[in-house]
């Protein structure tokens, strides 16, 4: 596989969601403002694919790397840290199939309920490609100070004993059409 580092700059943002989607996924890192993309698409492709999103991208040598001194901490959504904190946030995306989406979705839990409307519309927009399912996993790695405050102002959980917890930890959902990822880089 080709790996490809991407620093991102939004110029018009529309649709970054759907273009990261498209291109597979990727590990987002946000540090000191900066937003960058590693993803293992060849970088004609993923330029044509961001491009399509207004976002503006300049090839680097790679991400920032956590030093020393920094704590990783388990984040359960996706609302963008104050800058304040001086951490380095890291979104590992991988897109969700069809098939396990929509079989999540109209799931029934008990035999005798049938799925609900908001599902049956949600996989109705899945299954005519208007939607598409992202899955992403958060690791923030900052100081312990900051970790302090970020635990208490973001609900971040700091990893202090089982280090291989933050590679097994499920991914969560997030449908395109939230715009969640979008929102998270360029806060």
């Amino acid at each position: 596989m080709v790996g490809t580092t991407l620093q991102l700059e939004a110029v018009r943002r529309t649709g970054l969601d759907d273009r990261l989607a498209r291109l597979g996924g990727g590990t987002l890192t946000h540090a000191a403002s900066i937003t960058y993309l590693d993803c293992d698409r060849e970088i004609d492709d993923a330029t044509y694919q961001l491009a399509l999103a207004g976002i503006r991208v300049t090839k680097c040598a790679g991400v920032p790397v956590p030093a020393a001194g920094l704590r990783p901490a388990i984040a359960f959504d996706l609302v963008p840290l104050d800058e304040s904190l001086l951490a380095i946030d890291v979104v590992e995306l991988q897109p969700i199939p069809l098939g396990a989406a929509s079989v999540a979705l109209m799931h029934r839990r008990l035999h005798l309920l049938s799925s609900s409307r908001a599902a049956r519309d949600v996989c109705r927009r899945l299954l005519r490609d208007e939607d598409a399912v992202l899955g992403w996993r958060r690791t923030v790695w900052c100081s312990v100070s900051s970790l302090r405050v970020a635990r208490k102002r973001f609900g971040l959980r700091p990893v202090v004993f089982d280090h291989s917890a933050i590679e097994r930890r499920p991914l969560r959902w997030t449908y395109v059409s939230e715009r969640a990822v979008e929102r998270w880089a360029f806060a």
